[in-house]
């Protein structure tokens, strides 16, 4: 009988030992997702690069953030008012706005916390950033461009640029303002359709001793790429790309920012916008560069054009092609 009533009491102990823990279990948890930093994430749809950005940004991102929610326009900006409603539902205190519709669906509808938005080219076109947001610039400064080509071909002096007045006329004319404080002279031409590109090119390529190459959609197609590299070769004229893509596909070079960069850099803004502090505040409403360059070279490209490749150059470049 003893043996019975030590049993019972035994596993009364135990019973009560696992509620303890239990509720202490919730307690934590409650106090845990009480005390993290929820940060929503917002893609103008699901492509790639969108997703390289979102990875790095929720591996970079301390243990005391939490990502209240994922959300996806799918292309179209006229989901933005209910997607943006559920945002707000989540307590997010940071949103991350990745690509030009995410962003231009946060600028409508978010006023009251900060945005943090990546992946959008030109952001000065349509009156970006407001006062709650911050961007991360996609632009690199002219004269990182301009360094690696000057190393292969140090007495560049005329730099041939096409481009769609519809969609890169503010990049092109700061590529004139930069190149004019260098001594350099930009020979631009207009292209209004992507049949145009063959024409722009051959007005301008005996005029030229490089060939710039803007984002700009109407010029660089599935159609004019091949044509572009193809012809700029047989004229002995170098390309300097704007992509890893861009060297890869033919560019002699390229300097340009990493997917992934873009992300790691938007958690290191998301710590310091939690919080109104002075820093935070400072950063409402500006442009920042990015923290780092990948600088790449088309060795296949180079060797066409009877360009020197001394070891000592080549150490210059983080990517060979």
């Amino acid at each position: 009988m003893n043996n019975y009533w030590g049993i019972c009491r035994q596993s009364s102990y135990w019973k009560k030992l696992v509620w303890v823990i239990l509720c202490v279990g919730v307690f934590l948890n409650r106090s845990t997702a009480a005390s993290s930093e929820g940060v929503a994430i917002l893609k103008s749809a699901d492509i790639s690069a969108y997703s390289e950005v979102i990875t790095a940004f929720t591996s970079a991102l301390p243990s005391s953030f939490q990502i209240t929610g994922e959300y996806d326009l799918q292309g179209d900006i006229a989901k933005g008012r209910s997607v943006i409603q559920r945002i707000r539902a989540s307590k997010a205190k940071v949103l991350l706005a990745v690509g030009l519709k995410a962003t231009l669906a946060a600028k409508l509808e978010i006023q009251d916390i900060p945005v943090i938005f990546c992946l959008v080219l030109d952001p000065e076109r349509y009156a970006l950033p407001t006062s709650n947001m911050v961007g991360l610039s996609m632009e690199v400064p002219f004269r990182q461009h301009l360094k690696p080509l000057s190393t292969l071909v140090p007495k560049v002096s005329r730099i041939g640029v096409l481009f769609d007045p519809q969609k890169t006329i503010g990049m092109q004319r700061q590529l004139l303002l930069d190149a004019k404080a260098l001594g350099i002279k930009i020979v631009s031409e207009e292209v209004h359709h992507e049949q145009d590109v063959a024409r722009g090119l051959n007005a301008i390529k005996n005029r030229i001793d490089a060939l710039w190459l803007l984002p700009d959609s109407t010029v660089l197609t599935e159609n004019t790429l091949d044509f572009l590299m193809s012809t700029t070769l047989e004229a002995n004229i170098p390309v300097v790309g704007f992509s890893r893509g861009l060297v890869r596909s033919g560019a002699v070079v390229g300097v340009y920012t990493d997917y992934a960069d873009f992300g790691k850099q938007a958690a290191q803004l998301s710590q310091q916008l939690i919080g109104p502090t002075s820093s935070s505040l400072s950063l409402m409403g500006t442009i920042i560069p990015p923290e780092r360059l990948h600088q790449s070279i088309n060795q296949k490209s180079a060797r066409y054009l009877s360009l020197s490749l001394t070891p000592d150059i080549l150490r210059q470049f983080d990517e060979h092609f």
